[in-house]
């Protein structure tokens, strides 16, 4: 028995056959998401029994062929209404709300030949895996897979004793996040609906219509990520060579099909609309300074321990401590995010959600929440000696003032001080659309229980 999320409602205990597979693109082509439609027109006597869904993993994992995205089908024999989610060759992709399982050996040797025909095998980094079963592996996989590492052999151990049947490629490590994707049972959850380039057109310029994305984003409530009105980009468009036309992300299935509809371009030549878990921080744990790994992402309460300083290539670097020091760094592609870290000052306490890099160790800021900020008081006179008239000199870092004339001495206090207006204020920060990376949760998808937690 396969417990699966009904989208209008609430969980739900449906039968159903998991096919699900990962690692089959590279950095040059191809799209495992692009893959789930050959393989259900492969599969075209069987049904989707829910949603076909789309898991991001870990974001940090160096050997990621692009966005570590996994691909799970839950598949069967429909029974009840069946809603539309797609269309391929002009025909109408339906899942249905509950179903009855299928044999995992048919469905694994039937849609692993479509993934022979076309996984970037020649690339390095593709190592794919495809996985069915009538079983779903425990949640703790997918938690372990969108925060850390797993092992293959894991994951191997844990498909046997559910007498799930899989096939591996080059290394196998798809096995691994198709697994996961498997055992993914939402606690938060977004959608996206995804429109194809023809075959024709891959590789090519894409064409789509900014004004009918800036119009859509305006008409749509619960979408997200559209355009970037900071940089004038539009961010639903892929920057690779892959099948993808375009991808709009939401909290609304309904107002998804209507978003597609809305955009103007070149020709959609198939589209398919998925439960995803992707705008859900998912990959962010609750970590102190000293706790955090490579590889891994968190979130740390710091304060600001010395001014920020900008680095060859644009990026700033800030030193936060709580207790034990680190580098946050906020790196040139999140552009204007970066002129929040230029205006902390030391003793400013931030919230930083980022990734762990090991070399040189540093917390990359994806998210930034300012608790509390110090008052800006900077000198902007030295005193007058008493007896000379003229403006005296430092002596030093914390130790006042000497007239270079007559040798008096002045306390700091002697200075004359003003009160700056702080150009932030207390609240959360996030980078422009463009630069956001997917797991990341935008601040107006955020409750009122994730904003007071700051």
């Amino acid at each position: 028995m396969i417990i699966l999320f009904c989208e209008s409602c609430d969980w739900l205990l449906v039968p159903c056959t998991l096919l699900a597979f990962d690692d089959t693109d590279s950095p040059d082509g191809m799209c495992t998401t692009y893959l789930a439609t050959l393989v259900l027109e492969e599969l075209a006597d069987f049904d989707l029994i829910g949603l076909p869904r789309l898991v991001r993993l870990n974001p940090n994992i160096p050997w990621k062929t692009r966005g570590n995205a996994a691909i799970c089908l839950p598949l069967g024999r429909g029974i009840g209404r069946g809603e539309v989610c797609g269309s391929l060759n002009g025909s109408a992709i339906r899942y249905f709300p509950r179903g009855r399982q299928v044999d995992p050996t048919e469905l694994l040797s039937r849609a692993s030949r479509v993934l022979e025909k076309v996984a970037i095998f020649e690339c390095d980094k593709t190592n794919p895996g495809m996985v069915v079963s009538n079983s779903r592996p425990p949640p703790s996989l997918y938690w372990k897979a969108v925060r850390g590492l797993v092992s293959l052999k894991e994951v191997e151990k844990i498909l046997e004793r559910s007498g799930a049947v899989w096939k591996k490629y080059k290394s196998g490590r798809g096995v691994i996040g198709a697994s996961a994707a498997m055992s993914w049972r939402p606690r938060d959850r977004t959608w996206e609906v995804i429109a194809y380039r023809a075959p024709s057109r891959w590789g090519t310029l894409r064409k789509v219509d900014p004004k009918s994305v800036i119009r859509m984003d305006k008409h749509t409530k619960m979408t997200f990520n559209n355009y970037d009105y900071e940089n004038d980009h539009v961010a639903i468009t892929p920057g690779s060579p892959c099948p993808i036309l375009f991808g709009i992300r939401g909290d609304s299935p309904a107002e998804l099909l209507k978003a597609r509809e809305m955009i103007r371009g070149e020709e959609q030549d198939r589209w398919l609309m998925f439960l995803t878990n992707q705008a859900t921080e998912d990959h962010i744990m609750e970590r102190s300074v000293t706790s955090l790994r490579k590889w891994e992402s968190a979130r740390v309460r710091v304060h600001v321990s010395a001014p920020p300083k900008t680095i060859p290539g644009g990026h700033v670097i800030v030193r936060v401590s709580d207790g034990t020091e680190i580098d946050a760094a906020f790196y040139e592609p999140s552009k204007q995010f970066r002129s929040v870290a230029r205006a902390l000052l030391p003793g400013d306490q931030v919230t930083l959600l980022g990734s762990v890099r090991d070399t040189p160790r540093s917390l990359n800021v994806e998210k930034m929440a300012v608790r509390n900020l110090v008052e800006d008081v900077r000198k902007v006179r030295n005193p007058v000696c008493s007896k000379c008239g003229k403006s005296m000199g430092s002596i030093g870092a914390g130790q006042g003032f000497r007239c270079k004339i007559c040798g008096s001495k002045s306390p700091l206090s002697a200075a004359t001080y003003r009160k700056f207006k702080r150009t932030i204020k207390p609240g959360w920060y996030e980078p422009p659309i463009s630069s956001r990376r997917h797991l990341h949760k935008p601040i107006r998808r955020m409750s009122k229980v994730d904003i007071d937690k700051i």
